[in-house]
């Protein structure tokens, strides 16, 4: 058996894989709270029947740590700890499989290089001319492939820079960074940038996730439903439901929910529009969003391909199978 893990800064995904089964473990894992607990979970899924493992990983960027370097050494040093006497391979943003030294060395590489599996994922697997764009709970990737091909850029700050990754997520983003006033009742109305209300809140009002699938801590530690999620909105506008409507409540979601969907098909259709690409695979926890944003495109669904835990883990679940085709 080949673990696939997907270690994040606020989720560590876990993929199984046996021939061509597989289970999938999702885990709500805030490093920048934990980091010195990661061996403890992982340590869960080790069993005899594990033959190698798979990495890559994200978390290195979480504020537990002040470099890079310390981040991908410390997750490096847990993986270790938790497999004894298991092979244990890296994926970097090459497309190659490092040992954990190899990675060590070259930690650049391996730095935020869970989009590369997907990629890699979907080149050899679904589509080899297409964008592939994932939205999970906090980011969303935006890679252009073309001819087989993978065309984006290799770190963060160039992907920031070139369109393929947008800090915008289906949960963790604060309303306020996706626009600092809204229309409320007939009048353009500034907004509070307090940490009161996230877009998890706003999909969860307006039915794009469930509040199952609201897994991150909500601003105010209250429940994730839709009640707690529309006392949350009216916050923004430093209000609450006796002064705001849940009408009212909706509305304002709407205007948020609609800035959303504009910031990503802006970013898409930049890149779209410089490689030539129509076809859109989507996969994450944001897959319902991103088919309203990019109605436009030909959209192909991991979720549909393959099922909903595939979509919501799909770095763990490809690097696995990366992995077990080597």
């Amino acid at each position: 058996m080949i673990l696939g893990i997907d270690i994040g800064g606020a989720n560590t995904k876990i993929t199984e894989l046996k021939d061509n089964s597989y289970k999938i473990h999702h885990i709500y894992f805030p490093m920048w709270k934990n980091s010195e607990k990661l061996t403890e979970l992982l340590q869960k899924y080790n069993n005899e029947n594990i033959k190698k493992v798979a990495v890559v990983m994200t978390a290195e960027l979480a504020d537990a740590y002040e470099t890079k370097k310390e981040g991908v050494n410390d997750i490096l040093n847990s993986v270790e700890k938790a497999f004894p006497n298991k092979e244990i391979y890296v994926f970097d943003v090459d497309g190659n499989f490092l040992t954990t030294d190899e990675a060590r060395r070259e930690y650049l590489k391996v730095s935020a290089s869970n989009w590369t599996a997907t990629a890699n994922f979907v080149c050899n697997s679904i589509n080899n001319n297409c964008i592939l764009v994932d939205m999970g709970s906090t980011t969303t990737d935006i890679i252009p492939i073309k001819n087989g091909s993978i065309m984006a850029n290799k770190t963060d700050l160039d992907r920031l820079m070139n369109n393929e990754l947008v800090y915008v997520g289906a949960l963790r983003t604060p309303l306020s960074f996706l626009g600092n006033t809204v229309l409320y009742k007939g009048k353009e109305t500034n907004i509070s940038s307090e940490y009161f209300a996230i877009t998890g809140d706003i999909n969860v009002i307006l039915d794009k996730i469930t509040p199952k699938q609201y897994t991150c801590d909500t601003p105010d530690g209250a429940s994730p439903d839709k009640k707690h999620s529309t006392i949350r909105i009216s916050r923004v506008l430093c209000g609450d439901l006796e002064q705001i409507d849940e009408k009212e409540v909706i509305d304002i979601a709407n205007q948020f929910y609609n800035k959303l969907l504009n910031l990503i098909k802006y970013n898409v259709d930049n890149v779209s529009e410089k490689y030539g690409l129509n076809d859109i695979v989507i996969t994450g926890l944001g897959e319902e969003i991103l088919k309203d944003a990019l109605m436009d495109y030909n959209i192909i669904s991991i979720k549909e391909e393959y099922d909903e835990d595939v979509s919501l883990a799909t770095p763990s679940f490809a690097v696995a199978e990366l992995l077990s085709n080597k």
